[in-house]
């Protein structure tokens, strides 16, 4: 038989000299020339990852990587920014910022972190069901006049949603949604033009939520993260259960809360002599440019230790600048006894002003306000102190556990160092964290516990500010020292 190969013989012949050459060029030879270099290995990709915090009543977190802690105190409606990692599998923990030591509320053994993913881990739930909710970003690459979303659910106490992004001055009645998602529910949303746009969010065809107009210009190009989350205090609750929270792909972050949404405040009125000094009970008045070019009654008929609009509450005012006068109960604001300088109320925000000192003496009289930060937090109960008793002069305030120590043990200073030392009156702390049960508050001056509060119950959750005052200074019926407690 023929064989079909014409040429073997001359092929083996050829490949023999090659074959005995190559070996003589081994690595025991001289000559590098004809060695091949070695292959290199490509270098993996990263991957990219980033922590929201969206459980509303949840403290501060930590986050942990394998152990070692990447993230610290990060807040509710706060996120970390995207962390440059390997690719490759990591436990993630997070922990809880609790008094008295922290615990851990999610933990997630064996999370796959690929090459060039861009994963946000979100945290969702009330803290009693809290679990990491994984979004990845928008699979769309927006264009240089776009922007490219992925919208999450994470408000546990809201329902099913119908969400409309409109012109800013397109008709409700004329939209139809662009998507219906329910809790722990993400959307990609895909590529939209990077102009002013209005979100709107329904249940029902009730608008529930209004953003009023946000100009998307400023963020072309990227992808975005809209998470609706939870509504943190009452005054924003009083406008809608939800916010909005954007993260950018540079990790900053914006708080979109309703366009309707008012500032919260309150008003305490400790002032021991202001009484005497107005012939009577004194009212408020506010100046605003929101308001109009007269001065509006915002406080009529109001006497010592008398809160506005009432105990645990709070009223609604546009977010604005205000001049605020105190005056006699006569309805003219000619006849003011006190006008403050220009007081900033946010909307969303919640505050609590307080007129203190004296007004015809000294410490003067003047108005303390403070922002208060009301969310609840279901693991601690959040304290404050201010000083408004002028007749009390620089004080020491202890605050321990109900029956550790009696107020003679405290007079005899045998509690320890106090939580305030030299608390000077018109003075406001930061809040302080402390674990849920009862407390004495004891505020001591001049060696005298001139304030005893005993077993006062401090629940987790509870949001409160303690408002040290002193006796009328009027002929009031306020004979002693004592305390308010201004909760949310």
């Amino acid at each position: 038989m023929k064989s079909t190969n014409k040429f073997p013989a001359v092929k083996l012949m050829a490949a023999l000299p090659l074959a005995i050459f190559l070996a003589g060029c081994s690595d025991d030879g001289d000559d590098e020339v004809f060695r091949l270099p070695p292959v290199a290995e490509e270098a993996a990709a990263p991957g990219f990852i980033q922590v929201v915090h969206a459980s509303p009543d949840a403290p501060a977190v930590n986050v942990l990587l394998n152990g070692s802690v990447a993230i610290e105190t990060l807040d509710y409606a706060a996120n970390s920014g995207f962390a440059e990692l390997d690719a490759g599998s990591y436990d993630i923990a997070v922990e809880g910022i609790i008094p008295g030591g922290n615990a851990t509320v999610i933990d997630v053994a064996g999370f796959n972190l690929e090459e060039n993913a861009r994963p946000t881990v979100i945290a969702v739930g009330n803290v009693a069901e809290i679990e990491p909710l994984v979004v990845s970003e928008s699979a769309t690459d927006p264009a240089d006049n776009q922007v490219a979303l992925t919208v999450t659910h994470a408000a546990p106490a809201a329902p099913m949603v119908d969400v409309y992004v409109s012109g800013p001055e397109d008709d409700f009645s004329s939209l139809s949604a662009a998507f219906s998602f329910s809790f722990k529910e993400s959307i990609d949303a895909g590529a939209l033009t990077a102009e002013p746009v209005r979100i709107r969010v329904g249940v029902e065809e009730t608008v529930v939520y209004d953003s009023g107009t946000v100009d998307l210009s400023g963020f072309a190009g990227q992808k975005l993260l809209v998470t609706a989350i939870a509504a943190e205090n009452a005054t924003q609750a009083a406008t809608s259960p939800v916010k909005l929270l954007v993260t950018t792909e540079e990790g900053a972050s914006v708080e979109l809360i309703d366009a309707r949404t008012n500032a919260g405040v309150r008003v305490v009125h400790a002032s021991p002599d202001a009484t005497r000094a107005a012939g009577g009970n004194v009212e408020v008045f506010a100046t605003s440019e929101v308001l109009g070019a007269d001065p509006v009654e915002l406080i009529p008929g109001f006497d010592y230790l008398e809160q506005f609009p009432g105990e645990g509450a709070y009223a609604g005012v546009p977010g604005a600048t205000y001049v605020l006068d105190v005056a006699p109960d006569t309805d003219m604001v000619g006849d003011s006894v006190f006008q403050s300088g220009e007081v900033e109320l946010m909307a969303g925000e919640e505050y609590t002003v307080v007129a203190a000192g004296r007004v015809l003496g000294s410490p003067a009289f003047g108005l303390l306000p403070t922002m208060d930060d009301n969310r609840s937090i279901a693991t601690q109960a959040s304290v404050k102190v201010i000083h408004a008793a002028p007749a009390a002069g620089d004080v020491d305030v202890y605050v321990t556990p109900a029956g550790e120590f009696s107020a003679t043990d405290i007079e005899a200073g045998l509690a320890g160092d106090p939580l305030l030392d030299d608390f000077a009156f018109a003075e406001i702390t930061d809040y302080v964290s402390v674990a849920p049960g009862a407390y004495d508050i004891r505020v001591v001056a001049g060696g005298v516990a001139a304030i005893n509060v005993e077993d006062f119950q401090l629940d987790g959750g509870v949001v409160a500010s303690v408002l040290a005052y002193g006796p009328s200074e009027q002929g009031g019926n306020v004979e002693d020292f004592g305390v308010l407690v201004l909760t949310n």
